[in-house]
């Protein structure tokens, strides 16, 4: 009787912490696919950098929409720079930029993220 109790014990154990790991790594799952589309966008203009263009032109002509539709991609220069579509109102400015820091920590073509004055968030890809 004591044995089946132990067993009891170690599969309910084994039940909570498959629970727990699934809905940790849930939220990570939420965020890609927030922004799956908005990575690709800005990672086609990133890696594009040095390689075709040392940098894009001032004007934003090469400006892309998200396949999702739910942000504006724009690279002017060394920067890209988003804009998220009025019709995003879930979305909001600081988790855009928390999302594209923890995206791009560690690629060494981009030096910074951040929320800039004129309200959209800016890849910092200068020298």
């Amino acid at each position: 009787m004591k044995t089946s109790k132990k067993y009891f014990y170690l599969f309910m154990m084994a039940i909570m912490t498959l629970a727990i790991t699934t809905s940790c790594s849930k939220d990570e799952d939420e965020i890609d696919s927030t922004y799956h589309s908005l990575f690709v966008t800005c990672d086609y203009f990133i890696d594009m950098l040095d390689t075709v263009y040392e940098r894009y032109d001032a004007f934003g002509s090469k400006a892309k929409d998200t396949s999702d539709g739910n942000f504006t991609v724009t690279p002017i220069g060394r920067l890209i720079i988003v804009k998220k579509k009025t019709y995003a109102s879930s979305i909001t400015y600081s988790s855009i930029e928390s999302a594209l820091k923890s995206h791009y920590s560690g690629n060494r073509k981009v030096n910074d993220v951040f929320h800039n004055s004129g309200g959209t968030i800016t890849i910092d890809c200068r020298n």
